[in-house]
């Protein structure tokens, strides 16, 4: 059994043996190969992701839906409507999801189940910590346009908010991307 390092915590390995058909283990080694990343890799990639997200989504209410419809729909709300939708979700959908996939809610669990989300998501993002990870910086490139910025800025303060932080993120927003600032 070797260790590896999660989040500062230790965390054991074991090996295993799998079967695949050849045609799917085929298309692993290409995506591998593509990626210049190991089989091994690529599959823990893959385990990780459904253990820590994929097996709750669906039922957790999330489902998948073209990027252009979700922005065709947003695009059409008022600003007021965006803002309205981004307090329903914080105060009645975030909450559920962080304990369900996280098993508690407080700021480290929500940023996971974030970071998880834009793994899955295949937004481009960057998530850095400071002073023994207690200051939070997450930069997201969305390419959604300026009504999902907002969606999201307003989402996040207001689960901030719910998460009584001792002091006030800060965040920038652009069209394009949020990026937000947040201390424990």
């Amino acid at each position: 059994m070797e260790k590896i390092e999660k989040n500062n915590k230790s965390v054991g390995s074991t090996s295993i043996t799998l079967r695949f058909r050849n045609d799917i283990l085929n298309k692993l080694k290409h995506e591998a190969v593509q990626k210049r990343i190991s089989l091994n890799t690529l599959a823990t990639q893959v385990f990780s992701t459904h253990a820590e997200y994929d097996a709750y989504a669906s039922t957790s209410g999330m489902i998948s839906i073209p990027k252009s419809l979700l922005i065709s729909m947003m695009n059409r709300l008022e600003e007021g409507a965006v803002e309205k939708l981004s307090e329903h979700i914080a105060k009645n959908e975030m909450k559920d999801l962080t304990l369900l996939l996280r098993g508690e809610h407080n700021l480290n669990s929500f940023l996971q189940t974030i970071e998880s989300w834009l793994r899955v998501s295949g937004f481009q993002y960057s998530y850095h910590t400071t002073d023994h990870d207690r200051n939070h910086r997450l930069v997201i490139q969305h390419e959604m346009g300026r009504r999902w910025s907002l969606y999201f800025e307003k989402l996040f303060r207001y689960v901030f908010a719910e998460l009584s932080l001792a002091s006030e993120p800060e965040f920038e927003v652009t069209d394009n991307i949020i990026a937000f600032r947040v201390r424990e």
